[in-house]
């Protein structure tokens, strides 16, 4: 088996020490704002080189985070904070842009490319595409089923990396549209205003209610952690770079304790996580059939502990007596609840027990009478996490002879360094070094080493304690210099000079492309397109099959974002019995599945800039429909593809896995309560929901109406409704 690692989020500085000292074999970060967490503190060049080095002699490695998408404008700067990165010793980065990682694969070809989640690579297929063309290791979606995971694992020799703790998005990562198109601020830009975490007012066949319908439970997948790694899963990566860093402490130590003990995890670790951040209860990722929405409250839940049992209210504070099954602390925090809904925190100060299981403490908040108590904030526990150290582990020699230079040798997994003294030894004449002396100066190591064990060979000499400070400061630098030259040694990344070449040539595409759900509205509508695409509710061979044989142009099949194997061959049989069938890619895996000049690349693919421009026309590509965030497309260069915008379509706004039916309204799959009739409302917003279906239901959050852009630079996609 090979070797596991854990992957540990840090947002700055101290969250990095949590990862590092909590046992974290890898550490993911951002640096500057090219990153998927543009919101947070992040790192800086001022800060960076001191924590790569720190990991590094631990031998953990670092990840920078460059999983959004990018504009033709920033390219300069991207290569800049790469190359300064390179410098740093960073080991590998994290890239959800197709054109940024073609340049820096040119540029760097030694350089270690991750492909970020934000891919949405979920199946052999779109693995298979991004291992040839360089990615080491794959960052799989949340939503990649174990089947495929095996299938990967048993068909490339690439690396699998899967989220097992944190946050989940409702939507398939890189395919959440909602905060751009109606926040103007893109998560596949780094600027997620978390849409999905506010209530909304949902209405099904005339019946309303409101609550949370997509803000998702938080995950934690450690009853399947052994499953993933049996599967083919090395990386084990824990979400939470804009979290505290005493949420960061506590997971990286629990699931180090699991991956240390084949998997098994303590009896409280579910509980220890929960204190520290919970969102409605944890569940099982997609493994299990939990419903993944919580829509009672959208934030931190922690724990069950007790109820209000009495309320004293006074002229400027309310005595609260409590009975809970947790002693507390000043520094603890507790939420309110009356019928799973949030009513209220407080963070408690005055406090004292007054009975077993019984406590009250003082607050000018109204806490309801009768309420339940749950415990957010733990304040001895995330103290005892914070102050936990990680050492690196020394033994030595030292040996004092009489006419000899002292000697000190230590030595640190496979690393053994010698230094020796400046001056030669005397022998003493009233006060010799003797070995606990010696012991206790070698010890003082610094915040990294820790002496284990010290064997000395001592004549009766004298050794000044400057002598013997400086001995061990020189010994324990070596030792320094010696573990980080050996856990670098294999980083040189050297650049190469590529010359991209962009004409300034103004470039108009007046072709249409023609989405369309069924053979009735084409007929009823006979649209004058260049591109026809058929973009159905069901998948049906025979229905596709009809289609083909009865329109004279060539249809276009929109494929879903995401695909298992038995509906890739679905797929394939369909396109090999239909020769004047083509597809319209929206994810990766597409891209393999018939000749290049029979896709038309979707927007769901992200297309953002020249340079993924670029490569897909290198590729053979060259029908191309750009991202629907339109940031600043203007400036994109065709090289000679037909470049398209959706300019007057409903626009896919999320992409859903789960059943919003099922979670919200009932039924399941045997009993199934689906209906055309449903609306979510936001504020003055309102939005459909759709489902897709080949062999299991997709669903889509899509717009109300259509979206008309105009832009006479570009083909238009237009739908048929």
């Amino acid at each position: 088996m090979k070797k596991i690692e854990l992957l540990a989020p840090a947002g700055n500085k101290e969250s990095f020490d949590c990862a590092l000292n909590g046992g974290a074999d890898a550490i993911y970060l951002g640096l500057g704002d090219f990153n998927a967490r543009g919101n947070i503190e992040n790192f800086n060049f001022d800060n960076i080189r001191e924590c790569v080095k720190k990991a590094h002699l631990f031998g953990v490695k670092v990840y920078v985070t460059l999983n959004i998408l990018f504009v033709d404008g920033e390219i300069e700067s991207v290569l800049n904070l790469v190359r300064r990165a390179i410098d740093t010793r960073v080991d590998a980065f994290i890239v959800q842009d197709i054109g940024v990682a073609t340049l820096l694969k040119n540029k760097f070809p030694k350089i270690e490319l991750h492909a970020s989640t934000q891919m949405g690579v979920s199946n052999l297929e779109g693995a298979k595409f991004l291992r040839d063309f360089g990615f080491k290791r794959i960052v799989l979606a949340r939503e990649t089923p174990l089947s495929e995971i095996k299938r990967i694992h048993d068909s490339l020799d690439v690396e699998l990396e899967y989220f097992v703790q944190g946050a989940l998005c409702v939507s398939y990562s890189g395919n959440c549209y909602l905060c751009s198109l109606y926040g103007g601020a893109s998560g596949n830009r780094g600027k997620c205003k978390q849409f999905c975490r506010l209530p909304y007012k949902m209405v099904c066949d005339g019946i309303e209610k409101e609550g949370y319908f997509l803000s998702t439970k938080d995950f934690c997948m450690l009853p399947y952690l052994k499953q993933l790694v049996e599967n083919g899963v090395t990386s084990l990566k824990i979400e939470g770079r804009a979290r505290r860093p005493a949420y960061v402490a506590g997971a990286v130590k629990v699931y180090r304790h699991a991956i240390d003990n084949q998997f098994e995890y303590k009896p409280d670790s579910v509980e220890l996580l929960k204190k520290l951040f919970n969102r409605g209860d944890y569940i099982g990722g997609y493994f299990g059939n939990d419903k993944i929405i919580y829509n009672k409250t959208q934030n931190h839940i922690g724990v069950k502990i007790g109820r209000v049992v009495s309320i004293n209210k006074g002229k400027r504070f309310n005595e609260v007596t409590i009975d809970v099954k947790h002693n507390l602390s000043k520094g603890d925090s507790l939420k309110f609840f009356i019928n799973e809904s949030e009513m209220c925190s407080v963070s408690v100060q005055d406090v004292r027990q007054v009975a077993q299981n019984k406590f009250v403490f003082t607050t000018t908040t109204n806490v309801p009478s009768n309420s339940v108590v749950h415990l957010i904030v733990d304040s001895n526990l995330e103290n005892m996490l914070l102050n936990e150290k990680r050492y690196i582990y020394v033994q030595g020699e030292f040996f004092g002879k009489i006419g000899k230079r002292a000697t000190l040798v230590l030595k640190a997994e496979d690393v053994i360094v010698e230094a020796i003294s400046d001056a030669f030894l005397e022998e003493a004449k009233d006060k010799p070094l003797n070995e606990q002396e010696c012991i206790s100066q070698i010890s003082k190591m610094g915040d990294q080493f820790r002496l284990d064990v010290l064997k000395t060979k001592i004549e009766n000499v004298f050794m000044a304690k400057s002598q013997l400070n400086e001995l061990r400061r020189r010994a324990v630098e070596l030792l320094k210099d010696k573990i980080l030259e050996k856990n670098e040694e294999k980083l040189n990344v050297e650049e190469v000079e590529v010359k991209t070449k962009f004409s300034n040539k103004k470039f108009t595409n007046n072709k249409k492309i023609i989405y369309f759900s069924s053979l009735k509205k084409l007929e009823k509508y006979k649209p004058n397109g260049d591109y026809l695409v058929f973009n159905p509710d069901f998948y049906n061979e025979k229905e596709i099959d009809d289609f083909c044989k009865n329109c004279d142009k060539k249809i276009y099949l929109n494929l879903p974002v995401i695909s298992d194997e038995n509906e890739i061959k679905l797929i394939k049989n369909l396109l090999d019995e239909n020769q004047n069938l083509g597809i319209v890619a929206n994810n990766y895996y597409a891209l393999k599945l018939t000749s290049a000049d029979n896709i038309i690349i979707g927007s769901e693919m992200n297309v953002a800039n020249s340079y993924a421009v670029q490569f897909y026309v290198k590729n053979g590509y060259d029908k191309i429909i750009l991202t629907k965030e339109n940031f600043d497309i203007d400036n994109i260069e065709s090289f000679g593809a037909e470049l398209f915008v959706e300019s007057n379509v409903r626009k896919t706004l999320m992409h859903f896995r789960h059943c919003p039916f099922k979670e919200n309204v009932g039924g399941d799959c045997h009993n199934c309560k689906y209906s055309q009739n449903v609306k979510f409302k936001l504020r003055n917003q309102e939005f459909l929901l759709r489902r897709k279906r080949i062999n299991s239901c997709q669903f889509q959050l899509i717009e109300a109406k259509s979206s008309c852009i105009a832009n006479k630079k570009f083909g238009e996609v237009v739908e048929i409704c």
